[in-house]
């Protein structure tokens, strides 16, 4: 019977290793505070969530200047703009722009969103239609121009056994930032 139990408790804490939830990443552009502000969404909670290596890059039309964009890191480690593409063979209307940090303890919350890092471009303007980089749709490293660079969404986790699982999944509301807040106000009816 003791082995019976063991044997439940170990099987527990295997699937519990599995059942590790997965991180959604968003990026918009906060006009009252004139930066683009990249967001991430848990699906689970956890209070000191080992934050490990990750990169999270854009795709941002190729008019910018071509230089890196200027990153103040807020939750997950200190994010730098380490690696940039301009206006590739593959995608020549686009600049990629990998932003990475290497990690540091987080709290999560289920679905709340949580402010990782926000940057401004070289010109400190707003240009719309800046997104995040689509994994597995846009250019890869072997993409003509890309230059080897691997723009690829990751989200590590150190267990403590020292193995890394990537647990980014997803981007949300990723169809290009704007520029301008939409106040539509409906007109008065009158008789």
């Amino acid at each position: 019977m003791k082995f019976l139990s063991s044997l439940i408790v170990l099987v527990g804490l295997a699937f519990t290793g599995y059942s590790q939830g997965l991180i959604d990443l968003t990026l918009r552009y906060n006009i009252g505070q004139s930066r683009y502000e990249v967001y991430a969404r848990p699906t689970f909670s956890q209070a000191n969530f080992n934050w490990g290596s990750a990169q999270v890059s854009v795709a941002a039309p190729a008019s910018i200047a071509n230089s890196p964009f200027v990153v103040t890191s807020v939750a997950g480690g200190g994010w730098d703009d380490v690696s940039q593409v301009y206006a590739p063979a593959v995608a020549s209307t686009l600049d990629f722009h990998g932003i990475g940090s290497q990690g540091k303890k987080i709290d999560l919350v289920t679905n709340q969103e949580t402010l990782l890092f926000y940057f401004t471009l070289p010109q400190g303007n707003c240009v719309p239609g800046l997104r995040l980089y689509v994994n597995g749709s846009d250019p890869n490293s072997a993409g003509a121009g890309m230059q080897g660079g691997d723009f690829t969404n990751v989200v590590y986790t150190t267990s403590t056994n020292q193995q890394q699982t990537n647990l980014y999944q997803a981007n949300y509301a990723n169809t290009g930032t704007v520029c301008t807040v939409c106040n539509l106000v409906a007109p008065t009816l009158s008789k």
